[in-house]
């Protein structure tokens, strides 16, 4: 096989090989988790053992999970606890995942007072108690921008934002978060969070929300009550279980794969650098595993496939937003037409 530098990782990674035999049995023992015999059960069981065990590697025991098709899902199953009412209003980070910021657009077009919090040069969140406040009923944040890497202080958040209103709920965004950085769900004070399996090399078509014990979920499909009726439709089996293979190994190697990803981005900024070629890295307080970097007078698209040709894959920014005309995270940080035009983003793997 052709050798390629894959380095897009913040939108999909290359699964483990495990989760293919993982596949494979369950090939095997087919059977639906909600039938009552034996072999069934059985099923159900490795079901309820993922389950918990995602919890504690999310030191979330105080909540459940909830298995969905996709994070996506499972951030608009988030907002769904939002009930729009003429004394309340939501708010979410505007550079905010197109799974939060469209669920929010909706709501606000069928009448919710949304607030949109802004975001600084350094692509976080800063001063949240200017735009909350007793009738912010429900908050949804990043932890770690898609676009740029930048770690928002989610504990702090949390902290403002709870002395402000004690029954506010909190829903926060951890897909490009979990497993790059260290997350207890207990310490954070938080009541919801999603994490997604294709990013922390598993399959995609599956992802999960955290839910808080005491936080009422209203379904968004309805069917034969799976999940303890939070989300019907019969369970993806193999994908849970790869999603609980993964979230074992990749918080297992965290501390390991932190230093090697943080070497391979220190190695790239050190080479443009040594061949005096200008840039500006986008974001501060970032993960190691995603670079968001602007050049002058190059286009990101043509640099895009200019790459391609050598078989190395990087992208202009999220894939979620890639066939849009603009970069609404870039723009709202501060960025020109024509510094995003400029701006690639990398993201690299410990796996590669």
């Amino acid at each position: 096989m052709e050798k390629i530098i894959y380095l897009d990782n913040a939108a999909t990674t290359k699964p483990f090989s495990e989760c293919l035999q993982i596949y494979q049995e369950c090939l095997t023992n087919f059977y639906n988790p909600s039938a009552v015999y034996q072999p069934a059960v059985l099923v159900r069981k490795k079901i309820e053992t993922a389950r918990a065990n995602i919890c504690k590697y999310l030191h979330g025991e105080n909540g459940t999970i909830i298995f969905t098709s996709s994070a996506t899902e499972a951030d608009n199953l988030a907002l769904s606890c939002f009930k729009p009412r003429a004394n309340n209003c939501l708010a979410i980070f505007a550079g905010e995942h197109p799974a939060v910021f469209s669920k929010a657009k909706e709501l606000e077009n069928k009448g919710a007072r949304v607030v949109y919090i802004p975001m600084g040069f350094n692509g976080s969140i800063k001063d949240i108690e200017k735009y909350i406040d007793n009738t912010t009923a429900f908050l949804s944040v990043m932890y770690v921008s898609n676009e740029t890497g930048s770690i928002n202080d989610i504990a702090k958040i949390v902290k403002d934002a709870k002395r402000i209103n004690p029954k506010i709920i909190i829903h926060v965004d951890a897909v490009q978060a979990f497993g790059k950085i260290s997350i207890n769900i207990q310490q954070l004070g938080i009541d919801m969070l999603t994490i997604s399996a294709h990013k922390i090399y598993g399959p995609k078509g599956v992802g999960a929300l955290w839910v808080k014990k005491g936080i009422n979920v209203s379904p968004i499909i309805w069917g034969g009550g799976q999940e303890n009726n939070y989300r019907s439709g019969t369970e993806n089996v193999a994908g849970i279980l790869c999603l609980e293979y993964c979230a074992k190994k990749v918080t297992q190697e965290l501390n390991e794969n932190y230093l090697k990803v943080s070497q391979y981005k220190q190695q790239l900024l050190k080479e443009l650098s040594n061949n005096n070629i200008e840039y500006k890295v986008n974001g501060e307080n970032t993960t190691p595993y995603t670079l968001s970097i602007t050049f002058e007078n190059i286009r990101g698209e043509v640099l895009l496939h200019s790459l391609e040709k050598y078989k190395i894959y990087i992208s202009t920014g999220s894939a979620c937003s890639s066939k849009k005309p603009d970069n609404r995270t870039l723009k709202v940080m501060g960025l020109t037409d024509k510094q995003i035009q400029g701006t690639v983003r990398i993201s690299f793997s410990p796996y590669e």
